[in-house]
C-alpha cells in the first residue's frame, strides 16, 4: 500500500492543503508549527477515524467553519483508491471510491486494512524521537530486555501492559495468606456468619412447640366457623320464607281464580271497530258532497262553445309567423335606411374629388395605384435629393471659406524658408556639441583617475625597492660581521643597486586627445555664427507642424472643388427628373378627371374615394333588389291571412291583425280548458264516488268479521266481552309475575303450596329458635378465637426478632459477592494465560526471523562494529566485531537506539507481506551526529524500494533530492 496524495478539507489549522507523495521516500520539512504534526495525526484520523473521548488525543476540528475531515489516495497493489472521512458519527463519516466508480463503506476499508486499528498501527508503524528516549529510562536489565523484544516481537507494550495489568487486578482481588485483598476480606466475613447463625437457631424450639398448638386451635376454629355459617344459611332462609309467605298466599288463590277456559278477543278489536265506525261517517259524508259537485260540472260542460280544429290550425299557421313578418318589415325599413346612407355618401365622395357625376368607368386597378405610388416616390426622392444637395453644396461653400481664412492665418504666422533650414541646422550642431561635450568630460574624468593611479602605484614600487635595498644591506652587515664576505658583498652590490633604481621609477605619462578638443572648438564657432547672422528665435517643431498644416488645407480645398463641380452635375441631373415626374403626374389626374389643383400626394386617396364610390353604386343595387322581393313577399302574407280570418269570422285591421289573431285564439283556449277541466273532474268524482261505496262495504265487512269472532249481536255486548276479557288477562299477569318472583328465590311448585299452607305463627317461632342457637355458638367462637390471638402474639413476638432472618440474608448476599469475585479472578487467569500464551507464540514463531533481518540492519547501521544480534534464553544480546558479546545494558545511547531501531524495521519486514502500510518517522534521528544520521537517511532511502517511507522532520537534509522534498509553509497562529 502506498500514499499517493492527501486533500485537507478542514483538520487543525490546516485548510484545503493538497500534497502529493510521487516517490517511495519523501522527506516532508517544516519548522515547528509548521503542520507536521498535523499532518500524520490527519492520516491516522482517515484510515482509522476521528479520535473519541475515550482516546487521549486532540480531535483538531477546525474553528474557521471549514469541513471537518478530508482525503487520501492510496495505491493497493495497482489499484487506485480514494478514502474520503468528514464529519458525521464519532470517528466520522468514511466512503471509499474504487476506479471503477464503486464506492465502499467502512466495512471494506478495515477488511482491506487487515483488521489493524490505530493503537496497533502506531506503535508499529509510526515512531518518533519519544519511543527512543524510552529507552534511556531507569530500566532493569530485565525491563530492557523486555522492551527489546516488543519491539521486534509484538511492535509495542500492548500484550505485555496488558499481562501485568491482569496481574494486578488479580492480586488486588485474591492473595494466598494476604488479609486486604476482596476475597480474602469476604471469605473471613463469611466464617462469621456462620458461627452467629449456629447460636439463633438453638433458639428455634419453643417457637416450633408454639406452631402446633397455634395449628390445633386453627383447626378448632375453623370447625366452629362452619357450624355458624350453616345456623346463619337456615336462619336466612327462614327470613326469606317470612317475606315471601304473603306472596305465595296470592299465587295460589290466583291459581284457584284462573283455573277456567280462557278468554278470547280480537287482537286491537276495540280500536278496529271504533276506527270503522269513524271512517264509515266520513265515508257518506264525502259521497254527499261528489254527488252534488258532479251535477255542476255536468251543467257546466253544457254551456261551452270552441272554434273548429282547422280555424284553430289557420289562425295558429298566423300567429307563429308574427315574429317573421315583423323581421321583414324591419329589415325593409333598414334596407330602405341603408340605400339612403349611401346615396349621401356618394354625394360626399364625389364633392371630395370634384365630380359632378360618376364615372364609373375609370381605372381604380391595383396597377394605377401602383403606378401613383411609384411617381410619387420618384418625385419625393428627387425633391429630397435636391435639398440634400442644396445642403451639401452650401456647406463646402462655408468649409471653403474657413479654409482660406487659416491659409492666411497661417501664412502670417509662418517664418521665411531660410530661417527655418539654419534652425535645423543649428539644432543639430548643437545636439552634436553637447555630445561631443559630455564625452570629452568623461574622458578628462577618466585620464585624471588613472594619472593618480599610475604616480600611486609608482610611489609604492619606490617605497618598496628602497626598503628591500636596505634590508639587503643590513644582511650585507650581519654577513660582513659573520665573517661572510662573498654573500656580504653581494648583498650590499644588489641592495645599492635597487635602492638607485627606485629613484629612477616613474608612472607613464598620459595625454589628452588635442584632435577631439579642436573638433568641440569648431563645433561651438558654427554654433556661435548661426547664432549671430539668423533670427532663430522660434520653435522649430511648431514651425514644422504648421507647414505640414499648410499642405493638408492645400489638398483639402482641391478635393472640396472637385465635390462641388460633382454636385452641380448632381443636381441638374435631379432637376430635370422631378419636371418629367410632374408631368406624369398631371396626365394622371386627367385621366381620373380629379381637379389638377389635387395635391399629388392625396391621388392615392383620391382613387381609394372612386373605388369606394364604385362599391357602394353596386351596394345600392343589391340593397333596391332586396327590397322589392321583401316587399312582394309581406303582399302576399296579407291577401292570405284575410282569406283565413274571413273564415273564421274574425274582424280584423291590417295594423292589429296578430294582436286580433292571438286574442281569438286565447279565448279559444280559454274555452278549451275550461271543457278540459270539467270533463277531467267528471270522471275524477265518478272515481272517487266508487271507490268511497267501495271502502263503506269493506268497513262494514270489518265490524260484522269482529262480532263474528266472539259470537255477539250488538255493540254492548261487544265491549261487556272486551271488559272480562281485560280482567283475565290483568289476574294472569299477576299470577305469572309471582311465580317467577317465587321461582327466583329457588322456590318450585311443592315449596309454594307448601308455604301457601304455613301459617305467620309458626314461621316466627322457627326464625326464634335458630336465632339462640346461631348466639351460643358466636360465643364458643369468640373465645377459641381469643385463644388463637394469644398464641399469634406469642409467635409474632418471636417473629419479629429479625436477628437470624438477617444473618441468613447478610450470609446469602455475601456468598453471592464472593462467587462473583471468584469468577472475576477466574475469568483474569483465563485471559492472562491467554495473552502470555500469545506472546509466547509469537516470540517462537517470529522472533527468530525478525532477529535475522535486525542483524543485517544493525550492521548496516553500524558500519559493521556489530555483526549480529543473539536471541537465546528469552535474552536479547548483541557481538562486536572483535567477537565480544554485549548485553543492551552495555551498549551506548545512540547503540541502544539503532538496535532498536533495527529490530522495529525487521518486524514491518517480516509484517509486510500482511500489513503493507507506509512508515511514519517523525524526527526520530534528532540526538544522531550527522554521520550517523547520514547512514540512516541512506539506509531509509534504500528500504523505500519495498515499503514507503514519510520522514517528518525540522533539521532539512539537503542530501535528499529536491524532488523528493517537502516543504511546509509555517501556520499563522500556531498548530
Amino acid at each position: 500500500m502506498k500514499l499517493k496524495s492527501l486533500e485537507i478539507y478542514g483538520y487543525g489549522q490546516l485548510m484545503s492543503r493538497k500534497i502529493k507523495f510521487d516517490q517511495s521516500f519523501m522527506q516532508i520539512y517544516g519548522e515547528n508549527e509548521a503542520g507536521k504534526s498535523t499532518i500524520q495525526a490527519f492520516i491516522h484520523s482517515i484510515l482509522f477515524g476521528f479520535p473519541t473521548k475515550k482516546e487521549n488525543e486532540p480531535r483538531l476540528e477546525p474553528r474557521l467553519g471549514n469541513q471537518y475531515g478530508g482525503k487520501l489516495e492510496l495505491d493497493f497493489d495497482g489499484q487506485k483508491v480514494e478514502i474520503e472521512r468528514v464529519k458525521g458519527r464519532v470517528t466520522g463519516d468514511v466512503k471509499v471510491y474504487l476506479a471503477n466508480g464503486k464506492i465502499k463503506d467502512e466495512e471494506w476499508l478495515k477488511q482491506k486494512l487487515n483488521f489493524i486499528n490505530k493503537k496497533t498501527y502506531q506503535g508499529i508503524f509510526s515512531f518518533n524521537v519519544l519511543g527512543l528516549q524510552d529507552i534511556h529510562k531507569n530500566l532493569t536489565e530485565e525491563q530492557l530486555q523486555m522492551y527489546l523484544l516488543q519491539a521486534g516481537a509484538l511492535g509495542s507494550t500492548e500484550f505485555t501492559g496488558m499481562s501485568d495489568l491482569m496481574q494486578s487486578e488479580k492480586d488486588l482481588l485474591y492473595k494466598k495468606n494476604g488479609k486486604n485483598p476482596t476475597l480474602n476480606v469476604q471469605l473471613e466475613q463469611l466464617n462469621d456468619l456462620e458461627m452467629k447463625i449456629k447460636n439463633e437457631e438453638k433458639k428455634m424450639s419453643e417457637y416450633e412447640k408454639l406452631l402446633n398448638e397455634r395449628d390445633k386451635v386453627s383447626r378448632k376454629l375453623n370447625l366452629l366457623k362452619d357450624n355458624l355459617g350453616n345456623l346463619s344459611n337456615r336462619l336466612q332462609g327462614k327470613e326469606k320464607e317470612i317475606s315471601l309467605h304473603k306472596e305465595a298466599v296470592e299465587w295460589k288463590k290466583l291459581e284457584s281464580k284462573l283455573n277456567i277456559e280462557p278468554y278470547v278477543f280480537p287482537e286491537q278489536g276495540i280500536e278496529r271497530y271504533e276506527s270503522s265506525m269513524r271512517a264509515n261517517e266520513s265515508i257518506k259524508r264525502d259521497l254527499m258532497l261528489r254527488n252534488e259537485k258532479l251535477t255542476q260540472v255536468t251543467h257546466t260542460l253544457n254551456q261551452v262553445n270552441v272554434m273548429s280544429e282547422r280555424d284553430e290550425k289557420a289562425l295558429n299557421s298566423i300567429r307563429q309567423r308574427e315574429t317573421d313578418i315583423k323581421e321583414k318589415h324591419q329589415e325593409l325599413k333598414q334596407l330602405n335606411k341603408q340605400i339612403d346612407d349611401y346615396e349621401r355618401e356618394n354625394e360626399l365622395l364625389r364633392q371630395d374629388i370634384g365630380w359632378n357625376e360618376e364615372y364609373l368607368e375609370v381605372d381604380t386597378s391595383e396597377a394605377m395605384k401602383t403606378h401613383i405610388a411609384e411617381l410619387n416616390r420618384i418625385y419625393d426622392e428627387n425633391i429630397a435629393e435636391r435639398e440634400q444637395i442644396k445642403r451639401s453644396m452650401n456647406q463646402q461653400d462655408i468649409e471653403q471659406e474657413r479654409y482660406n481664412h487659416n491659409i492666411e492665418k497661417l501664412h502670417n504666422e509662418l517664418v521665411s524658408d531660410e530661417n527655418y533650414e539654419q534652425k535645423k541646422i543649428y539644432n543639430q550642431k548643437a545636439l552634436e556639441l553637447g555630445e561631443k561635450k559630455s564625452l570629452y568630460q568623461k574622458m578628462e574624468d577618466s585620464f585624471i583617475k588613472q594619472k593618480e593611479e599610475s604616480e600611486k602605484r609608482s610611489k609604492q614600487i619606490r617605497i618598496g625597492a628602497s626598503i628591500g635595498g636596505v634590508l639587503l644591506i643590513l644582511v650585507a652587515i650581519y654577513a660582513f660581521v659573520m665573517s661572510q664576505i662573498v654573500f656580504s658583498s653581494i648583498f650590499a652590490v644588489v641592495g645599492i643597486v635597487i635602492i638607485i633604481l627606485s629613484f629612477f621609477i616613474k608612472s607613464k605619462e598620459l595625454n589628452h586627445d588635442q584632435a577631439f578638443s579642436k573638433e568641440i572648438h569648431d563645433l561651438e564657432e558654427k554654433v556661435k555664427h548661426l547664432q549671430q547672422f539668423y533670427d532663430l528665435d522660434f520653435n522649430l517643431d511648431e514651425q514644422t507642424k504648421m507647414r505640414q498644416t499648410l499642405e493638408r488645407y492645400y489638398q483639402s480645398q482641391e478635393i472640396l472643388a472637385t465635390k462641388q463641380s460633382e454636385l452641380s452635375k448632381e443636381l441638374e441631373i435631379v432637376e430635370n427628373t422631378i419636371q418629367e415626374k410632374q408631368r406624369a403626374l398631371s396626365e394622371t389626374k386627367s385621366s381620373l378627371h380629379v381637379s389638377h389643383q389635387l395635391s399629388s400626394q392625396l391621388l392615392n386617396d383620391a382613387l381609394k374615394t372612386i373605388k369606394k364610390i364604385k362599391q357602394n353604386r353596386l351596394e345600392i343595387d343589391r340593397l333596391t333588389k332586396s327590397s322589392n322581393e321583401i316587399d312582394e313577399s309581406l303582399n302576399a302574407f296579407y291577401r292570405e291571412a284575410e282569406s283565413i280570418a274571413s273564415h273564421a269570422g274574425i274582424h280584423y285591421q291590417a295594423l292589429s291583425l296578430f294582436h286580433d289573431v292571438k286574442q281569438a285564439l286565447d279565448e279559444h283556449q280559454k274555452e278549451s280548458n275550461i271543457k278540459s277541466r270539467n270533463l277531467e273532474q267528471e270522471v275524477l268524482l265518478t272515481n272517487e264516488i266508487n271507490a268511497l261505496q267501495t271502502r263503506l262495504d269493506e268497513n262494514d265487512k270489518v265490524i260484522e268479521t269482529l262480532f263474528n269472532y266472539i259470537n255477539v249481536q250488538d255493540e254492548e255486548s261487544y265491549y261487556r266481552h272486551h271488559k272480562e276479557y281485560v280482567t283475565y288477562n290483568e289476574d294472569m299477569d299477576r299470577f305469572t309475575y309471582l311465580t317467577e318472583l317465587l321461582n327466583n328465590h329457588n322456590y318450585d311448585y311443592d315449596k309454594n303450596t307448601q308455604l301457601s299452607y304455613m301459617t305467620m305463627t309458626d314461621l316466627d317461632n322457627e326464625r326464634k329458635q335458630l336465632d339462640m342457637q346461631t348466639d351460643e355458638y358466636n360465643d364458643k367462637y369468640l373465645n377459641v378465637q381469643a385463644e388463637l390471638s394469644d398464641l399469634n402474639a406469642k409467635i409474632s413476638q418471636m417473629e419479629t426478632d429479625e436477628t437470624l432472618s438477617t444473618l441468613r440474608h447478610e450470609y446469602h448476599l455475601l456468598k453471592e459477592k464472593v462467587n462473583e469475585t471468584a469468577k472475576d479472578w477466574a475469568a483474569l487467569s483465563y485471559l492472562q494465560n491467554l495473552v502470555e500464551e500469545h506472546i509466547k507464540q509469537i516470540k517462537d514463531k517470529r522472533l527468530p526471523y525478525v532477529v535475522k533481518d535486525a542483524t543485517d540492519i544493525l550492521s548496516t547501521l553500524t558500519e559493521g562494529r556489530y555483526n549480529q544480534v543473539i536471541y537465546q534464553d528469552q535474552t536479547v544480546q548483541v557481538r562486536h566485531q572483535n567477537g565480544q558479546v554485549f548485553h543492551p545494558t552495555e551498549l551506548s545511547q545512540s547503540t541502544k537506539e539503532l538496535l532498536y531501531i533495527a529490530l522495529r524495521f525487521s518486524l514491518i519486514k517480516s509484517l509486510h507481506k500482511y500489513y503493507p502500510f507506509p512508515i511514519i518517522v517523525d524526527d526520530a534521528f534528532v540526538h544522531f551526529d550527522k554521520h550517523r544520521k547520514e547512514i540512516m537517511i541512506n539506509y531509509l532511502m534504500t528500504m523505500s524500494k519495498d515499503i514507503q517511507i514519510l520522514y517528518f522532520t525540522c533539521n532539512k537534509d539537503n542530501d535528499v533530492p529536491q524532488k523528493q522534498t517537502i516543504t511546509l509553509t509555517k501556520i499563522e497562529g500556531g498548530n
